[in-house]
């Protein structure tokens, strides 16, 4: 049987997208539009439309980000000033910061700088979040403020759930994000990113009926929107398939059924795309 329809909320289809790490110059420009989104939710960006404020960052990181970081040392001084400074006006961190970390603000240094003036660090799951931390001299946080914003309800809900609803009893503690939980293994992709673009496009030209929805949220730097994008751009389908892919957005994060508004919009989107009539 044919796979006719597939839904990813907040997917990575590349990891290489996703893993600052030396000479993987792809997640500083592909995070880009999520810092500015979290920027701007948190009043470093004005009060402009987000939409607008992510446009605009797009733009930049399409064109102009990658051609300043290939440059490398051949950037000139007036050229790396003016990066640093234009990068700045995006996300909402100093010039002076941003030349420090040779224009490359890696996601947790950036949640954790962002608001330091304020001595708050930002989530990473939802930058929509904000925490305490035990100093702000801080390279890094220390845990995900986010994260740390959810685990109590989350399991405080299962089990209410499991006990007065489905009337299941056990004294086996609830775990969300352990090790017990999620023992992943990436055997098969051991010194290389884990990649499954390729097997997502082989199921599409296999089945030219098949659609995929993707969600993204906005404020999730765990899975940035833009590099969702680029994946699905770089996916080896002919043109006649790309009708078949769709996208959600939500100014949410990771999980953006934690926003109400979102949480209406996402059903509403995902109930048209379970019922749509092919074609």
């Amino acid at each position: 049987m044919y796979l006719n329809g597939l839904m990813l909320i907040s997917a990575v289809l590349d990891f290489g997208t996703h893993e600052f790490r030396g000479g993987n110059d792809d997640p500083y420009v592909l995070f880009l539009p999520t810092y500015a989104a979290v920027a701007h939710y948190h009043g470093k960006l004005g009060d402009r439309p987000l939409r607008d404020v992510l446009a605009e960052t797009e733009a930049y990181a399409e064109r102009e980000y990658p051609w300043v970081l290939s440059r490398g040392s051949r950037l000139t001084a007036d050229e790396r000033s003016a990066a640093a400074a234009r990068l700045a006006e995006l996300t909402g961190l100093s010039a002076d910061y941003l030349d420090r970390v040779n224009l490359r603000p890696e996601h947790v240094r950036f949640l954790t700088e962002l608001l330091r003036d304020r001595r708050l660090v930002v989530g990473r799951i939802d930058g929509r979040f904000t925490g305490w931390d035990t100093d702000y001299g801080r390279e890094t946080w220390s845990a995900d403020p986010s994260i740390a914003a959810i685990t109590g309800p989350y399991t405080a809900a299962l089990n209410h759930y499991v006990r007065a609803d489905l009337g299941y009893a056990s004294d086996l503690p609830y775990e969300i994000l352990t090790d017990r939980v999620r023992p992943w293994s990436y055997k098969e992709f051991e010194n290389a990113y884990v990649f499954v673009q390729d097997k997502l496009a082989a199921a599409m030209r296999a089945n030219p009926h098949m659609r995929v929805h993707l969600d993204c949220g906005y404020h999730d730097l765990a899975t940035p929107y833009f590099a969702a994008e680029h994946s699905v751009a770089h996916l080896q389908i002919p043109a006649e398939l790309a009708a078949n892919v769709s996208f959600g957005y939500y100014e949410a994060g990771h999980m953006m059924y934690m926003h109400e508004p979102s949480r209406l919009a996402q059903s509403e989107q995902l109930a048209r795309f379970v019922t749509a009539p092919e074609g």
